[in-house]
């Protein structure tokens, strides 16, 4: 199943870029995974990346995608205590999705969103992990600097339409940008069709 996906992203207020992420496609199923850094530091830049690094590696079949998402997590935290936390508390959060056919499987840590409109309503989903019928869902994924800036209506606005994936993630972090807000947080969208 061919999957349409866009993404956009902001630094915000912030002096670096602290939120990344990556798609990947394996077989027929498609991997988002996003991760926010949450400080505005170099180290939180690069603990983002090295977080999205380690899942989307890890990440090799669409056999117990469940497993193989918590073993990235648990690996991805791991490496963040070695190299760049020294064994305090990692402050990153890490939201990751994998779709095959009309389904979903998640695993979501920290302050990422999980966004679900089916062209009626919208369902936020935070922290957890799970599976999701994904028919007729366009699916966000997204940063805590899109909810610091907009809100479910305005979300629900720019979801709506026929228009692609990319656009669509592009007009959220042009909505955001717009507000202009001075403590504006690094904001990333990524959805996925």
């Amino acid at each position: 199943m061919s999957r349409r996906y866009g993404n956009a992203q902001t630094i915000g207020g912030n002096v670096t870029q602290n939120t990344y992420f990556m798609t990947k496609q394996v077989g027929d199923g498609f991997l988002a995974v996003l991760a926010d850094g949450t400080i505005d530091s170099v180290m939180g830049a690069y603990a983002a990346i090295l977080a999205c690094e380690t899942i989307a590696k890890g990440f090799v079949s669409l056999e117990d995608v469940e497993g193989q998402l918590e073993s990235g997590f648990a690996r991805g935290a791991a490496l963040l205590h070695e190299r760049l936390y020294k064994g305090r508390q990692p402050r990153v959060s890490l939201l990751a999705a994998c779709f095959v056919g009309n389904s979903m499987v998640y695993r979501n840590v920290g302050e990422l969103s999980l966004v679900s409109y089916n062209g009626r309503n919208l369902t936020v989903d935070h922290e957890g992990a799970g599976s999701l019928d994904r028919k007729g869902i366009t699916t966000l994924l997204c940063s805590q600097g899109v909810w610091q800036a907009l809100t479910e209506i305005d979300i629900e606005k720019l979801l709506s339409g026929r228009g692609h994936p990319y656009a669509k993630a592009q007009n959220i972090i042009e909505a955001v940008n717009r507000r202009n807000l001075k403590d504006q947080r690094s904001a990333l969208a990524v959805i996925v069709a």
